[in-house]
This record gives structure tokens, C-alpha cells and sequence, in this order.
């Protein structure tokens, strides 16, 4: 059997206090302090039955219906991580009844309040970007251009009012990557979230495959699979766990996500969601892209090899 590669054992750093301020334009179209206030559910954003690369339509789970199908592609030796797929579905997270949300992301209005955790009636994507969702006819909140493209999104590429992404989303092909992020928390204590993490390293435009880095290591697209995280109350500064890149340099759309409970094993390509989606959290999705590493010397792969033993 090959060997997945996911390092649990990564530095997590937290800061209670932060709090970005917002220059002009914010996203948030809620409104107030997103503490006292509850929204509508959070879908994710990710190019869906529209060009996710150049020739390359997406097959992302973000529409309520599309009607797409991604495919899956295992070398042998490395196992599913996820169902096989079939049409499409999409993610969307409930707010929590009590109040106490939490989202990714930390910013504040003008006025000081927490800000970020957006209303969304639908996924908020479009190519080329025309101001409204592909998904239904709903405002998007910004325009991201990457790969010679433009696409609506609900957040954007340090967009400095929502996007809770803050690391350049620029991996190397079979070297250790990672994702850092910030959360926001109404909570008044440290709580426990799920986060997941999908990075397309084929560039099908879809989070269903894995690819082998010689020898025999696994690299999955579902990069990080429902680990426990520790968010702190008010803003944390967050670096996920190393995963795996995989060998074929690329575009690469990243999904990120929080939730109160695990995800179900369909959350590559159907979103896990069904009829009610997950209670808690937010979903972000982001262009990235994969580059040619440069060849390592043997020593310096043997001892990165040496680390998932």
C-alpha cells in the first residue's frame, strides 16, 4: 500500500486579540456586528458549469443544481478518501441558534464591530465575472482575476474585508504545503472546530483524485480530511497542518472550511450538505497555483520522506 501524507503534527498559532481594520469597500453586505446578527447561510464559491482554468470547466460542488460530474483518478496503492462521484451537489453552513458564530476571516466595520460572515442565497460565482451568480441570479461581492480569467466570487484574494485566507496560495509539485488563515470567534472561550482543506492538483476541476511523488507517496486532493482545530474567542491566526502537493504543476482552485461537526465523505464533490447543511462555519474557495519545484538533492528527499514513516 502507498503512504498518504498528512503532517498532524504543524505548528498552530493563535492570537486572541487581532483585529484587521477595513479600508473602503467592504463585502460584508450583512451589515452591523455579525456577532449580534443571523445571517442567512454561507455557500461555497468555487467555478461550477463555468471555465475553472483556461479549457477547463468546473466541477466544483458549489450550485444548489448544475448537474455536472467530476471523475476520480487513483494511482494503485492509495486508497479513496472520499465516495465516488457522481452529479454534483454544494455546501452551505446554517448559522448557530445560540449566536456565538464563528467564520474565517477577522475584520471590523468602521464602527469596530466583527465583520465577515457574509449572506449568501446561493453560491456566488460567475466566469467571466458580470457582477451575478452563475448559481441563481444573485449579487457576487467581488471580482477575482487569476489564470487569464475573471470570476464573480463572494470574497477575494486579500480583499481585506472577508477573505480569510492570508497566505499566498502558491505550492511546489511533491513538496510539504500548507494554508494559513484567520478565524473569528463570538465565543468567550477557545472552542474545537472541523477543518478541511481541497486543493485540485490535477487541474480537472474537480477535489476528487490523488497523485503518486515517487516512490510511493500518496498526495490526495482532499489535502486535510476533518481534523479538530482550536479556534480562539475573538480572532485567531491559524496554520493548517502540511500536506502533500502533488507532481503536475498547474492552476489549482483551494477550498477551505469550518464546521462544528466532521463532514460526510461525499464533501469533494457533492459538498456533503444535502437538505441542511452543516450547522456552524463558513466555506472559502481561492485560485492557487502549483509550480515546478526545484529538484531537491537526494539527501533533502530522503530526509522529507523520513518525516511520514
Amino acid at each position: 500500500m502507498r503512504r498518504s501524507i498528512l503532517v498532524l503534527t504543524a505548528a498552530m498559532t493563535f492570537v486572541g486579540c487581532l483585529v484587521f481594520a477595513v479600508p473602503g469597500g467592504a463585502t460584508d453586505r450583512n451589515g452591523g456586528n455579525d456577532c449580534l446578527i443571523l445571517p442567512s447561510v454561507d455557500w461555497g464559491d468555487a467555478p461550477e458549469g463555468v471555465l475553472a482554468y483556461p479549457g477547463v470547466i468546473g466541477k466544483f460542488p458549489t450550485c444548489r443544481q448544475m448537474n455536472v460530474v467530476g471523475t476520480r483518478e487513483l494511482p494503485a496503492g492509495c486508497l479513496p478518501r472520499s465516495t465516488f462521484p457522481g452529479i454534483t451537489g454544494h455546501i452551505f453552513h446554517r448559522p448557530t441558534p445560540t449566536l456565538l458564530h464563528y467564520w474565517l476571516g477577522c475584520y471590523s466595520d468602521p464602527l469596530g464591530q466583527p465583520m465577515g460572515l457574509d449572506a449568501d442565497f446561493e453560491g456566488k460565482v460567475n466566469q467571466p465575472a458580470q457582477g451575478s451568480s452563475v448559481c441563481a441570479n444573485e449579487a457576487t461581492d467581488c471580482i477575482e482575476a487569476a489564470y487569464g480569467l475573471t470570476f464573480d466570487q463572494d470574497e477575494c484574494t486579500a480583499d481585506h474585508s472577508d477573505a480569510g485566507v492570508t497566505s499566498s496560495l502558491e505550492f511546489s509539485t511533491c513538496q510539504l504545503g500548507s494554508v494559513s488563515f484567520t478565524t473569528s470567534s463570538c465565543a468567550a472561550e477557545p472552542r474545537v472546530v472541523i477543518l478541511n482543506i481541497l486543493l485540485d492538483m490535477n487541474h480537472d476541476g474537480d477535489w476528487n483524485d490523488a497523485q503518486i511523488c515517487e516512490p510511493d507517496l500518496c498526495a490526495y486532493e482532499w489535502a486535510v480530511k476533518n481534523l479538530p482545530i482550536t479556534i480562539p474567542a475573538g480572532c485567531g491566526a491559524i496554520t493548517s497542518p502540511s500536506f502533500l502537493v502533488g507532481p503536475a504543476p498547474g492552476p489549482s482552485w483551494l477550498r477551505i472550511s469550518l464546521t462544528d461537526t466532521p463532514v460526510v465523505d461525499n464533501y469533494p464533490w457533492a459538498g456533503g450538505a444535502g437538505e441542511t447543511g452543516y450547522e456552524g462555519g463558513e466555506t472559502e474557495d481561492y485560485p492557487g497555483m502549483i509550480q515546478q519545484a526545484v529538484p531537491a538533492a537526494p539527501s533533502s528527499w530522503g530526509s522529507v520522506k523520513a518525516i511520514y514513516r
